[in-house]
């Protein structure tokens, strides 16, 4: 959304009781958005597309491809919801290859934290890769972001699933996040299908899953099919910083 006040003006012109626009709204987390511009203030926190700078030893071979690489200590204060390293950087790779419908990929190695002072090397696009993304700076604006109904925020609570359907909270949001190029830090899930659930569960022993980041881009083998990409990691992994138990998550759609 683009910002409180605006979702609340929006939900009161429909009707909806503040009562329900409360309970949306204290539901509300903050959500980095890296895109491409640098308007109304965007501060520059990485790099899209391009090849991935790693340190000797850290190998490049698994089938991934760069995304996008995040400096740490750029990224504002509270820019989103997550403990994030405050310094070094984040390297993001996915699967460009079509997931055929949704496909999870545990310890997947596609997110590196290389810390700060490491020295690196420019890699080589590897054999058979699709050639890499085209590089462009990323720049960071934090908005607030609203779970869709099918998010685990909303789901397993009655009353919230309830005014969330009653009131159709989830599209009242009329704010479009910009996908193109970009990647999106912590907040929630957005997908034309349902989000991964990243809920706890009483025998999970390591805090439950959270949204680390995500993004989309189109299939360059399946012209006219789109892939939801996202990066996903569990709390108690993420405070300790280990980024190589992350998940990868990609849903594809036309």
């Amino acid at each position: 959304m683009h910002s409180p006040q605006t979702y609340r003006e929006e939900a009161r012109a429909k009707g909806v009781p503040e009562h329900a626009i409360d309970l949306a709204l204290s539901l509300a987390l903050p959500q980095a958005e890296l895109t491409p511009s640098d308007k109304d203030g965007g501060v520059l926190v990485g790099r899209y597309g391009g090849l991935p700078s790693l340190p000797e030893g850290v190998e490049w071979d698994n089938g991934l491809d760069l995304v996008a690489t995040v400096d740490c200590a750029a990224l504002p204060p509270d820019t989103c919801d997550l403990p994030l390293p405050r310094d070094g950087h984040l390297l993001f790779f996915a699967d460009r290859t079509d997931p055929d419908g949704f496909t999870l990929m545990h310890d997947s190695r596609s997110v590196i934290h290389v810390q700060a002072g490491t020295p690196t090397t420019e890699r080589t696009l590897p054999e058979n890769h699709f050639p890499a993304l085209d590089p462009h700076p990323l720049y960071a604006r934090t908005f607030p972001s609203l779970p869709m109904t099918a998010d685990d925020a909303v789901l397993p609570h009655p009353e919230i699933r309830r005014l969330y359907d009653e009131y159709e909270l989830e599209h009242l949001d009329q704010r479009l996040p910009q996908w193109d190029e970009s990647l999106h830090l912590g907040g929630y899930a957005y997908s034309p299908q349902d989000p991964p659930i990243m809920g706890s569960s009483p025998e999970d022993e390591k805090g439950g899953w959270v949204l680390l980041a995500q993004t989309q881009f189109d299939m360059p083998d399946d012209p006219g099919f789109t892939a939801c990409v996202f990066w996903i990691i569990q709390r108690d992994e993420l405070a300790a910083g280990n980024f190589a138990a992350a998940g990868l998550v990609s849903i594809s759609y036309h």
